[in-house]
């Protein structure tokens, strides 16, 4: 029976509603079954395998220094910060609520906490001062895809695991198409304001700005952490991630005095929670990897895409049309787990680089949580702006042009995802 059959398996599984690891192990104990001569008693030994890493040790490190960011004041403080730095030019707080994510990205990691953590605070400020409610939730469900790209970053560190691109490169990776994207976000709030006579906020005294942004220094310092520890070579990116608990933790505990013994072991709970399942799709994942090597399913791909498809330009559209498209009905870690094993092997015949393809990637995916019917991160902004689905997706529109126009420059230009981790000498350029 051909091998092909267990993808097929695989995705009826998922449309009948069988949760995502089972689907996985599912599809993957088919092709086994019929199409490999490996045994059944390497399932676990597979599985463990996937898990049985010290790098992956930074997911639940990751997750638990952005929550304990969240549970310390920190989201307020920030966006105070930023309003000192850049609340005075026109369209002043739409620039302030890109600027905050940027920033805020370095401590989260994922776009649904930006959204939901910044995002009530960025859309009463953006109101009170006069912006229109749509505008305002536009702004924060568009600039909430940097939490991904922008460095500590979930999916990052998911799809290096998957697919052996050094971790450490992948999160150094995402600093200039972070900024790439949050300057193209900015170009689209300075229409706006120009065409809204949207205001800036006015000069009230070297003192309070001095206050609002020594309020949001501290917290500053964590992607700061990350890049100059792994930059320097002091720290691997789990031991960075180990630090990041402990900064957040003296920030919460000692200088903020925010963190009490009882929030702190709810907080380490909640991530426990949601990392136990990226640990699962892990493990399934790497038994689904193993079992389409056995089966040369990759191979059999790549060899008929040669056959069609001769430009690695070609190449690239069609991956990135695929991924908007996955984007907008699957989950960003499950996503990446299920088709980095296939389409890494097809990427590398094609000659495209492993950490350009990464941040390509995942930033389809980060587009595709902003879009109907299934894109989280609606669901979030919608609730915390208290604005009703329709009128938020039609508000994106513009903004799904920019981000996509953001899109096209990163896919044009791979130097821009390979330029720190190059300079830096880190694997995988």
């Amino acid at each position: 029976m051909s091998p092909i059959w267990g993808l097929f398996v695989l995705i009826v599984l998922f449309m009948i509603g069988f949760p995502v690891p089972y689907a996985i192990a599912g599809g993957a104990m088919f092709i086994m079954n019929f199409s490999t001569g490996m045994k059944w008693m390497s399932i676990t030994s597979n599985m463990i395998g996937g898990i049985n890493s010290f790098t992956i040790l930074c997911i639940p490190m990751f997750l638990l220094a952005g929550k304990l960011m969240n549970e310390c004041g920190i989201t307020d403080r920030l966006f105070k910060a930023a309003r000192a730095i850049i609340g005075w030019v026109p369209g002043g707080l739409g620039h302030v609520n890109i600027l905050a994510s940027f920033i805020f990205a370095g401590m989260s990691g994922t776009a649904v906490a930006d959204a939901a953590g910044l995002g009530q605070i960025e859309v009463k400020a953006m109101e009170d001062a006069g912006y229109d409610r749509d505008f305002s939730c536009a702004v924060t469900a568009a600039s909430s895809t940097l939490g991904p790209i922008v460095p500590p970053s979930m999916p990052l560190v998911v799809y290096g695991m998957v697919s052996g691109v050094s971790v450490g490169a992948l999160l150094i990776a995402g600093v200039v198409p972070g900024i790439v994207i949050a300057l193209c976000m900015a170009v689209l709030v300075s229409i706006y304001a120009k065409k809204r006579n949207y205001p800036r906020d006015k000069f009230v005294s070297w003192k309070k700005t001095a206050s609002d942004l020594a309020g949001g220094i501290l917290p500053v310092f964590t992607p700061i952490i990350i890049i100059l520890g792994i930059y320097t070579g002091i720290f691997t990116p789990t031991e960075a991630a180990a630090i990041c608990v402990v900064y957040a933790s003296f920030l919460g505990i000692v200088v903020y005095k925010e963190l009490t013994f009882k929030r702190y072991w709810l907080v380490m709970k909640q991530t426990v929670v949601e990392a136990g399942p990226i640990c699962i799709l892990l493990a399934v994942s790497t038994l689904l990897g193993s079992v389409l090597i056995k089966a040369n399913i990759p191979q059999t791909l790549i060899a008929g895409l040669m056959t069609v498809i001769h430009s690695k330009w070609t190449f690239l559209l069609l991956l990135n049309l695929a991924f908007l498209a996955v984007g907008m009905f699957m989950e960003t870690v499950s996503a990446i787990t299920i088709l980095t094993p296939i389409i890494f092997p097809m990427a590398m015949a094609f000659g495209i680089n492993g950490i350009h393809l990464g941040i390509v990637l995942v930033f389809n995916l980060m587009i595709g949580v902003l879009s109907p019917p299934f894109g989280v991160v609606l669901f979030a902004v919608s609730r915390v702006g208290k604005i009703p689905m329709g009128t938020l997706i039609k508000a994106l529109v513009p903004w799904f042009g920019i981000l996509l126009v953001a899109l096209a420059i990163l896919v044009i230009f791979p130097g821009l995802s390979t330029m720190m981790p190059a300079l830096m000498k880190l694997g995988g350029v």
